[in-house]
């Protein structure tokens, strides 16, 4: 057997090595390191040009063996010392040698590796990789591999350490979805010179979950004896259909209907609550995944709308007397209410929890007075339960000045009358002056200004107040007087007043003939012109405004040249007139003789035209009025 080992050797130092006869050789040692396992023999071997190049060594030579351009020896290495061995040209040149590590290993007995097969999502993990009996352990590297890619190394190098070692190396990683049905194993690799002597621990194959805290879902306070939901879900929990959601409500299990949607697992459940006693309830949603929980608890205020006994000692009273209102909670804990007790809408709480007296005076001015009292419970305002009873209130006939003021400032066609009074029964209201009476609601004339007195009755009393009425009312229509006469000679004074009722006293605006020099009185309802020019000729418009409206009147004046006989020109003016009145006569009965229906005849260049075949009818005075008052708006402002 040893033979056949060193012949096999020897050959392939032969092949590997074997140089030809014409190319130089160079004296080397052919590796620098030589490994062997522990009491195993190893050849060593040189090439060389001298055929007396010879090995120095610790080790046993077991055997020698030599070629052309070639040397070798077989060493036994039987210790864990890194021994070194010269190859030497020849004894005659002992400087010129070439050196040779040799070292003992030994491969793993076994590699081991340690991971939690369920890993939770998000959590660091470890893996540990053992290495068992492995020498030399500067030379090992240890690989872990997720899914045969290699996601962490450890190399040890350093000083050579004697003797077989056990060796470990810990990772740390945080688990993640993407690791779920990896299989992670470890592997340990002996860098022996060119060559890696590898082992592998078996492959784990690992399951990723994630298992969230549950949310729980359901109301803080249920009434006792219904019926509510309960919603537990576990959001993004992995994976979802191994899952399991069950609820618990005072260590009693429930039966619960699933549902995944967009990664979600959400449980639901209806509840029953019908407990013998109300209060703090607890309620548990448990989640399972593999073998691990997860959980959340609610508690739930169970509860009992309270019933209420609620009294007034009288139901009928007059103002200003006393009265006891009573109201207690008749079931379940009293402990667990309030009670109030409000008068039209004031609370007036009691010192007592669950039940109040309360006495008051029915002094407001109300025929029916609210009282109610209402009771809830402790902790929540929300949930209650209450009962109003209605207390009538007789009280006198009186005035009070929000319903019947006593200086009413009112406009005629606008406003209405009103003077009403406090009491109950309800009182009859009468207002009169001078005999005159004004009801209420009656819509009022400026002749109704005056002090009234107004009475009051009920069954209960009477009372008297006075009341001043002012009643406002727009501009009347302006009158417009012209001292002497419309027509004025040239040179001559006159005046135009403007006058007009209102109130309040309307303000007086004027929109005269252009180049008109004029003066105005101090209260602007007077024109006054000393001298008559004949550019005073023209409309004369005064306009009236107050508060509640405007009005308008408009006269015209003429200004002649002096010594014109005013009598003569007014007999012309009027034979003109007769003359074109005989003469329309006239043709209006031809016309008419030889067509129906009538027209209204304008001088050519005032005749509007026809629309629609109907015949326009003349411009009425309101219409100029509204033309001169948009003349006015657009005017030149304050006379």
């Amino acid at each position: 057997m040893r033979t056949s080992q060193m012949l096999l050797a020897l050959c392939t130092v032969t092949l590997l090595h074997q140089v030809r006869s014409d190319d130089p050789v160079e004296f080397k040692a052919l590796t620098p390191e030589v490994f062997a396992l522990l009491n195993e023999a190893v050849w060593v071997n040189c090439s060389t040009p001298d055929p007396k190049t010879y090995f120095e060594t610790r080790l046993f030579k077991k055997d020698n063996a030599n070629g052309t351009n070639w040397v070798a020896t077989e060493v036994v290495v039987d210790d864990w010392e890194m021994s070194t061995m010269y190859c030497y040209l020849s004894p005659d040149q002992d400087d010129k040698k070439s050196p040779i590590t040799v070292m003992a290993y030994a491969l793993p007995s076994k590699v081991t590796i340690d991971i939690q097969p369920l890993l939770e999502e998000e959590k660091e993990s470890t893996i540990n990789c053992t290495v068992h009996d492995v020498a030399p352990q500067e030379l090992l590297t240890i690989n872990i591999t997720r899914g045969g890619d290699v996601i962490d190394s450890k190399s040890y190098g350093g000083p050579h350490v004697l003797d077989k070692r056990t060796v470990s190396h810990v990772y740390t990683f945080t688990a993640s979805r993407g690791d779920n049905d990896m299989n992670f194993s470890c592997e340990a690799i002996l860098q022996l010179g060119r060559e890696q002597k590898r082992t592998k621990s078996p492959e784990i194959t690992v399951q990723t979950y994630a298992l969230p805290k549950p949310v729980l879902d359901v109301p803080k306070w249920i009434e006792l004896n219904t019926q509510f939901n309960a919603e537990c879900t576990v959001a993004n929990g992995f994976p979802p259909e191994n899952i399991n959601i069950k609820m618990v409500v005072e260590d009693t299990p429930y039966d619960v209907e699933s549902l995944a949607k967009d990664g979600a697992i959400k449980a639901t459940t209806q509840l029953w609550a019908n407990y013998s006693d109300p209060g703090l309830k607890s309620i548990r949603c448990e989640a399972q995944l593999f073998n691990f929980y997860n959980e959340n608890e609610a508690e739930v205020n169970v509860y009992e709308l309270p019933i209420i006994n609620f009294a007034l000692s009288s139901n009928v009273v007059d103002r200003w007397e006393n009265v006891t209102a009573s109201c207690y909670v008749t079931n379940g804990n009293p402990e667990a209410y309030n009670v109030t007790i409000a008068v039209y809408g004031d609370d007036e709480k009691s010192l007592e929890k669950s039940a109040s007296t309360h006495t008051f005076t029915a002094c407001r001015g109300t025929p029916r007075l609210p009282v109610t009292c209402t009771a809830y419970i402790i902790g929540n305002t929300d949930l209650f339960s209450e009962i109003t009873r209605t207390l009538e209130v007789y009280a006198p006939a009186e005035f009070d000045e929000s319903l019947c003021p006593s200086n009413p400032l009112l406009v005629e066609g606008k406003s209405k009358f009103s003077c009403q009074a406090e009491g109950h029964p309800k009182a009859t209201v009468e207002c009169s002056k001078d005999g005159r009476q004004i009801s209420n609601m009656e819509a009022v004339t400026k002749d109704m200004t005056g002090t009234y007195t107004c009475h009051a009755t009920n069954q209960k009393g009477n009372d008297t107040k006075s009341v001043t009425v002012i009643v406002e009312y727009p501009p009347t229509t302006p009158i417009v007087t012209v001292s002497f006469n419309v027509t004025i000679t040239i040179g001559d004074p006159f005046n135009i007043t403007c006058q007009s009722d209102g109130l309040p006293s309307p303000a007086y605006r004027w929109l005269i003939p252009d180049n008109a020099e004029v003066q105005y009185s101090e209260d602007n309802t007077s024109i006054i012109i000393s001298a008559a020019e004949q550019s005073h000729g023209g409309p004369y418009l005064c306009m009236v405004r107050n508060a509640h409206g405007q009005s308008l009147e408009i006269e015209e004046m003429t200004v002649v040249a002096p010594g014109v006989n005013i009598g003569l020109i007014v007999g012309l003016v009027v034979a003109g007139v007769v003359l074109v009145a005989l003469v329309v006569l006239v043709r209006y009965c031809v016309w008419n003789k030889n067509r129906t229906g009538s027209y209204w005849l304008l001088g050519s260049t005032n005749r509007p035209g026809h629309t629609n075949g109907n015949i326009p009818t003349a411009p009425t005075a309101s219409e100029t009025k509204v033309s001169m008052t948009e003349i006015l708006q657009h005017g030149d402002g304050d006379s």
